[in-house]
């Protein structure tokens, strides 16, 4: 029996209200919970039965024999309306509803398509591309309809060649889609870093949306979602994942799976890798800004990856000062980190580009990726005893900090490493931006 868990709460808004009741049998993609105000439709990803029904989730046991088919939306709604009926979410982000965003009219604005896959590791949206690039310019110009945008840029980092290649050739013909190659550093996908790299050169203040500068920024796989709502009428019920780590003894890897069923449980996943070596935690999204998870956790509209690192090292006796990024980990997050590995924390600062919501605890960056210098950070650290550094910093941010911490002999861990090291790849330290995976 596979159990599907679908959490009513998978968007910016509040949880949607269930629509089923236990012992309902449901049609995969049948509406199954409404959002009361901001939000998104939610929709069954399998056909089965509904076992259980709380405020926080709805639980489906998938039937034995699947129809492979779907409950479409109604040929009459319009393209937007087929937006909001299937439910789309942005894919890449915190999860605004799509509709809501798109329903914000931009005229002669500017709609950006974030395909940087910004986060390390991470490779499904740049998959995506490869498998099906001319449905997402489909999805690129009904988002453009329906926004009143005069053009449209695609941001994607140049190092993704087979990428770039397929879309340079998918957008022949569409005068008014280029494409804008971004350098391969961290938060180089960030929406306010697309915009001031973009041909607008245009650096949004800290609370400002894109629409301050007349434009739209979404999700690649979003626009693909959006065709496929508008082309093939279907709702969302499934999400593109990247799984990582040392999945068959210690090699490292990395893979794509794609149209995986919403509320799939991490560990239905990951039964795919019955040689799995230990690991240290498991994230669920990218290195940077994914969270710790467990196998029982489902896949959400906004899951991106599911990492296994390795083991952590013991730093047991080392006093540890945390150096916090707004683009990156929050320090509840590295004081995670560092209890797993024995360290005690003697001291937290924030990046000097980070603005911190007094009320919300959350940070953005004054200028993501544009680095101040961290000289006075570190040493202010030091004076607090600390004896090594843990730092979640980007990467000009993660250069500064490697321009003094080895002077003041103090080792400095990056809370990436153990994900990186999980999948080969090069540990943030000193990096310049062509060596930034």
């Amino acid at each position: 029996m596979t159990l599907i868990k679908l959490p009513l709460k998978q968007s910016v808004g509040g949880p949607d209200k269930p629509t089923v009741n236990v012992g309902d049998s449901v049609r995969c993609g049948q509406a199954i919970a409404v959002p009361q105000g901001l939000g998104a439709k939610l929709h069954a990803s399998v056909d089965g039965e509904v076992t259980n029904v709380t405020d926080k989730v709805i639980e489906i046991k998938a039937s034995d024999q699947q129809t492979y088919d779907y409950v479409k939306i109604p040929a009459e709604l319009s393209n937007l309306e087929a937006i909001k009926e299937a439910g789309i979410v942005g894919c890449g982000g915190a999860g605004f509803p799509a509709y809501n965003k798109y329903a914000q009219q931009i005229p002669d604005g500017h709609l950006f398509i974030n395909a940087a896959e910004c986060e390390p590791i991470l490779g499904h949206n740049i998959s995506r591309i490869i498998t099906d690039a001319e449905k997402i310019i489909r999805g690129i110009e009904y988002v453009k309809e329906i926004v009143g945008a005069k053009d449209v840029a695609i941001a994607i980092k140049r190092k993704h060649t087979n990428a770039v290649a397929l879309l340079e050739e998918a957008i022949r013909g569409h005068d008014d889609i280029s494409l804008e190659l971004m350098l391969n550093r961290y938060p180089e996908g960030e929406e306010r870093a697309i915009i001031r790299d973009s041909k607008l050169h245009k650096l949004l203040k800290t609370d400002d949306l894109p629409y301050a500068a007349n434009a739209i920024v979404t999700n690649v796989e979003t626009v693909f979602r959006v065709a496929e709502a508008i082309e093939d009428r279907k709702p969302v019920i499934s999400k593109d994942i990247t799984v990582a780590g040392r999945l068959h003894g210690d090699n490292e890897v990395v893979e794509v799976k794609k149209d995986v069923p919403i509320g799939t449980m991490v560990g239905n996943i990951l039964e795919d890798y019955p040689n799995m070596a230990q690991y240290g935690e498991l994230i669920m999204g990218g290195p940077f800004t994914g969270s710790r998870t467990d196998i029982a956790a489902p896949i959400t509209k906004t899951s991106g990856g599911i990492i296994a690192t390795i083991p952590f090292p013991s730093l047991k006796g080392k006093k540890v000062g945390l150096l916090a990024c707004a683009c990156s980990a929050t320090p509840e997050r590295m004081k995670e980190i560092a209890a797993s590995m024995d360290a005690e924390v003697v001291g937290v600062e924030w990046c000097k580009n980070a603005v911190v919501n007094e009320k919300t605890g959350h940070a953005k960056c004054i200028n993501p990726g544009i680095c101040p210098g961290q000289a006075e950070k570190v040493l202010k650290l030091r004076a607090d005893g600390a004896d090594t550094l843990l730092v979640g910093n980007c990467t000009d941010c993660t250069n500064t900090v490697m321009g003094i911490a080895p002077k003041l002999n103090l080792p400095v861990v990056h809370t990436t490493d153990f994900a990186r090291r999980a999948t080969g790849e090069r540990i943030m330290r000193h990096m310049l931006p062509e060596n930034d995976q």
